[in-house]
């Protein structure tokens, strides 16, 4: 018998820096060069968050936070999946997890390093650890997102600013959770991924794919619930929301101008700063979205 999986102690950290958008190195090349009027308005842009300190020391930081509210004990964890788009190899992915999970106390675990879906990583980690957790293989499933800038001068795209940041929760049974898991979808382009993920057709297509494949399992719904998405420029996240069976109007945009965009991290970012604002606390419907290059994904859930 299945049982019912939802997430708890959703927490985050962003880097100690405040930092102007206006003053980041090769912002205005990269405007001329993509013909891209110099508008923080019409973008979204204002500050970044920029961190001196290692991504383990961040991923350490947002995971304590998380057991720490969660009530469950590190030793109760049965597994650790880590997402990030930094490109370590296999040694430095083992002393990344060795030195995290002694920092937390986590005792032998099923220790995964989950990349190459970009910002929809933080997904991917979520369904599987939701599978496994709803099977019963695993009681406690720990997430952590973390992703930093090692290059100032990529900090600034065309899509959005680049801020460093991680967060985390836990995938666990409903009983214990914050938000239930009503349904969670993430798919991959192979297509889409040939040719970069910049065919606006094919991620159009894939989009309506997830939302239909949700639609056949779940009856949640998609037009009376917060969207929580990714901090990209604001026209990009409008043009994707425009394809979406969701009420943009819904659609939690404050943190673009504040934090920029925390790759992985945002939806969930996004989500705790939405219900930590007392008006909001009656919306029981949530929809984490995420894209990247090729892949697509989503998180319906219920709060609890």
């Amino acid at each position: 018998m299945s049982i019912q999986v939802g997430i708890a102690a959703p927490h985050y950290v962003v880097g100690e820096l405040e930092l102007d958008v206006d003053g980041m190195p090769g912002r205005r090349e990269l405007l001329a060069d993509y013909g891209m009027p110099d508008i923080k308005d019409l973008w979204g842009w204002q500050s970044y968050r920029k961190t001196g300190k290692r991504s383990v020391d961040l991923a350490y930081e947002t995971a304590a936070g998380t057991l720490a509210r969660s009530g469950i004990a590190a030793a109760d964890v049965d597994a650790l999946f880590v997402c990030s788009c930094d490109g370590l190899n296999y040694y430095a992915q083992n002393g990344f997890l060795s030195e995290l999970s002694a920092r937390l106390g986590l005792g032998n675990n099923f220790s995964s390093w989950i990349g190459g879906a970009g910002c929809v990583s933080l997904f991917s980690a979520i369904r599987l650890a939701a599978c496994l957790v709803g099977s019963g293989a695993f009681r406690n499933v720990l997430v952590v997102s973390v992703d930093r800038v090692a290059n100032e001068t990529s900090r600034f795209q065309r899509y959005g600013v680049l801020s460093d940041g991680a967060c985390s929760l836990l995938v666990t049974a409903a009983a214990q959770a914050s938000y239930a898991i009503a349904g969670v979808k993430v798919m991959t382009s192979p297509a889409s991924l040939a040719n970069g993920g910049i065919d606006f057709e094919q991620k159009c297509q894939l989009i309506d794919t997830v939302f239909a494949e949700l639609r056949e399992c779940t009856d949640f719904d998609t037009n009376d619930a917060a969207v929580f998405g990714t901090n990209v420029f604001v026209p990009v996240q409008e043009l994707e929301l425009s394809v979406m069976p969701v009420d943009s109007l819904q659609a939690y945009q404050k943190n673009v101008l504040r934090y920029g965009h925390c790759y992985a991290s945002d939806p969930l970012i996004n989500l705790v700063d939405f219900y930590a604002e007392p008006g909001n606390t009656g919306v029981v419907r949530s929809i984490m979205a995420s894209t990247a290059h090729g892949h697509f994904g989503v998180v319906l859930l219920q709060r609890l």
